[in-house]
């Protein structure tokens, strides 16, 4: 049976709310659908319908400016499905920045069918912080939890994100280091981390910060004995991504693996989208061993960062 006219029109009606709402005025699909009493996802299916039937058109002046223009050489140097690259800021202005775009790239990404692995840091931490409205999907804590500064701790990232998505979490209740490998292996067994651990095989997509070795901006590498930083010194550590130290080339170095609770560097590599998020010429080297060890797919950069990475991995004469 088809709608009556009068259903139509009300529905037309409803529809140019939405998208004056979302468009011309800047409000959150969440907003929306609070103030209209619907679902946020009633609000996307008719800002689809508004594109599809011509009630909002988008017509697009492009003047490519440097970020665009960067992000472009990104994508083709690496080889990434996606890279944003944001606008120079002061320094201390950069990590919002960045991870605002990170949170809005990572909206556009998730759907209620996807299982999103967080890790942890600072720009981690302010990203979820700008999270709202996401669909209900299932966030998994990659790694366990180090120091205790809880603003940015993975299992506080993994809670924002959570309450942003009305979804489901599965934390890690545990250190990112312990003392020795039989203390990592009795961990692991725990029901609870158990639990964590069989859900890094259904990942759709990891939010990934980076954490440089010199200067220093790792959380992790502040923490270790001077014999094991020493040790990953030698073997070339640039850094680490996820409690994953990692040489300029892109190889693992696991001497530390054995006693540490977080995702394995081969399961995270088969997750099909992993963002990087990161921001500062401090961290080219560790991103940049991160794209070669096939753990990036797309970034979420600032304008430094960015040109430092292509600098960095020009081809020799």
């Amino acid at each position: 049976m088809s709608a009556s006219p009068s259903s139509q029109a009300a529905s037309a009606q409803l529809t140019v709310k939405v998208a004056r709402a979302y468009y011309l005025e800047d409000k959150t699909k969440l907003q929306i659908a609070a103030e209209l009493d619907i679902s946020r996802f009633k609000v996307a299916r008719l800002l689809a319908r508004a594109r599809e039937t011509g009630i909002v058109t988008v017509s697009i002046h492009e003047n490519p400016s440097a970020e665009m223009t960067l992000a472009a050489r990104l994508r083709h140097r690496f080889g990434l499905v996606d890279s944003i690259v944001v606008a120079p800021v002061d320094h201390a202005a950069a990590r919002d920045q960045v991870a605002m775009a990170g949170a809005a790239f990572l909206a556009t990404r998730l759907s209620p069918q996807d299982v999103v692995g967080l890790a942890w840091g600072r720009t981690l931490a302010a990203m979820s912080g700008f999270l709202g409205g996401l669909p209900p999907v299932r966030a998994i804590q990659l790694n366990g939890s180090l120091g205790d500064d809880l603003a940015i701790s993975p299992i506080e990232i993994l809670r924002r994100v959570v309450t942003s998505a009305e979804g489901q979490a599965v934390p890690i209740f545990a250190p990112l280091l312990v003392d020795n490998p039989e203390a990592a292996t009795t961990i692991r067994r725990q029901p609870e981390i158990r639990r964590a651990y069989e859900a890094f095989h259904d990942l759709t997509i990891a939010c990934l910060s980076a954490g440089s070795w010199e200067p220093t901006t790792s959380q992790l590498v502040d923490r270790l004995e001077e014999s094991e930083r020493l040790a990953l010194v030698e073997a070339g550590a640039v850094g680490e991504v996820a409690g994953i130290f990692l040489d300029a080339q892109g190889r693992p170095l696991e001497m530390l693996a054995g006693r540490m609770i977080r995702i394995p560097v081969d399961l995270l590599a088969r997750v099909p989208l992993k963002i990087v998020i990161a921001d500062g010429v401090p961290k080219a080297s560790i991103v940049l061993a991160a794209i070669r060890a096939g753990l990036v797919d797309a970034v979420v950069v600032d304008h430094a960062l960015a040109a430092e990475l292509l600098r960095l991995s020009e081809p020799e004469d």
